[in-house]
């Protein structure tokens, strides 16, 4: 299945892309999203972490994540991944004003998947790398919200970073497409059924032999499709 994703990246202390907007259409995403995160982002910034505040802003009209602007589609998913080795420090916005209101923006919570990468709940994590230790404490507000869109909170202080990036990734996609367990299909004998109800808003591709939704009518996740 080919995601036809967009990924904005935002710091802790500001609501502002701080690059372009990374698309498949880019020549090298990896190393666009790397650089982004790790160069441009870097460690450095404010020493009050306030990154559920800054999302709440992005996504705010006239932000560079909010209604009106070419980044928010109407008709896909929103995925938000939170990263910080502490606590989330945000004063004048609470992790269930930003859950609110990104209900309301995106009109249904199943279409929202939010990620954490965080101390560890409930008492954070130790980092080890060689003879360098640090402490690193529970990522409060940002587990929560994790928990509330039945995300997951990842550890900041594993070691197997390439692991746990294919799970984000691979737990960050809508399913639209579905693959069939018989070859030989005839079109006009298959008959789609989603938590009993028929769905109709689908096309078969013979050749790859799999079944594709159409965007407005992906299953939610948790519904049995027969």
């Amino acid at each position: 299945m080919v995601v036809d994703y967009q990924i904005g990246v935002i710091t802790t202390d500001s609501p502002d892309f701080i690059g372009q907007v990374i698309t498949p259409s880019a020549p090298n995403p990896e190393a666009a999203l790397s650089n982004q995160i790790g160069v441009v982002a870097g460690i450095f910034g404010s020493g009050n972490e306030e990154g559920i505040e800054m999302a709440y802003k992005a996504t705010q009209p006239g932000g560079d994540a909010g209604p009106g602007g070419s980044f928010l589609r109407e008709d896909a998913g929103l995925v938000i991944v939170f990263v910080s080795d502490e606590q989330d420090w945000s004063n004048l916005v609470t992790w269930t004003d930003l859950a609110n209101y990104l209900n309301i923006l995106k009109g249904d919570p199943s279409r929202i998947i939010v990620h954490s990468v965080i101390g560890d709940y409930p008492n954070g994590c130790t980092y080890t790398s060689g003879p360098y230790q640090r402490n690193i404490e529970y990522g409060a507000y940002y587990y929560d919200i994790t928990k509330y869109y039945n995300g997951i909170s990842y550890s900041i202080c594993t070691n197997t970073w390439g692991q746990q990036m294919q799970s984000m990734a691979q737990n960050s996609i809508m399913s639209s497409q579905y693959g069939l367990s018989r070859n030989g299909i005839i079109e006009d004998s298959i008959e789609i059924v989603v938590d009993g109800i028929p769905n109709t808003e689908w096309y078969y591709d013979e050749t790859e032999n799999t079944v594709t939704f159409q965007q407005n009518h992906i299953p939610d996740e948790g519904e049995e499709i027969v």
